[in-house]
């Protein structure tokens, strides 16, 4: 009897430090250090094989058009994707901390390119929304484009994640 409690007792013990131990290295950020070889929409880009999705927000899906200041329609889905082409060339090095992976494997990341926050960039400048479902990072950069009414603010629009809904 005394060994089954002894047993036990390490056998919790060396569980707890398991447990402990996984939990330290799954909440530990990766950093990766990749070369872009591509930009699928304004909120994923690629390099090499690796699929990757920017960390806390949503841009305008492709093909989808929205309302400029002056009531004209715009296909603001390329706009985006323009201007983080613009930010981001095939062949430059970023930076990227490495958060989850989501249900369709994509490495979902926060990037830098020289020490620029590429996700809040994208923001800021209006070419995407702060994605609240999954994070609350970029609410100060979303503000500061509406205020200023750029990028998507300029007009009406329907926020990327229900034009998605609607469209399916």
């Amino acid at each position: 009897m005394k060994r089954v409690i002894i047993f036990m007792w390490l056998f919790g013990i060396t569980a707890g430090l398991l447990l402990n131990w996984a939990a330290a290295y799954a909440s530990a950020k990766a950093r990766l250090d990749i070369t872009v070889t591509g930009i699928s929409d304004g909120d994923s880009i690629r390099a090499e094989r690796l699929k990757l999705r920017l960390h806390g927000i949503d841009a305008p899906e492709r093909r989808q058009k929205c309302t400029d200041a002056a009531g004209k329609t715009y296909a603001c889905g390329k706009q985006a994707k323009n201007w983080l082409q613009k930010q981001i060339k095939t062949g430059d090095r970023l930076s990227c901390d490495l958060l989850e992976i989501d249900r369709y494997r994509r490495l979902i990341v926060r990037c830098f390119k020289d020490g620029r926050d590429v996700n809040e960039a994208m923001v800021r400048a209006g070419w995407a929304v702060a994605y609240t479902r999954y994070s609350d990072d970029y609410l100060t950069a979303e503000a500061a484009a509406k205020t200023e009414q750029i990028g998507l603010w300029q007009g009406p629009f329907i926020h990327p994640e229900f034009w998605r809904r609607k469209k399916q």
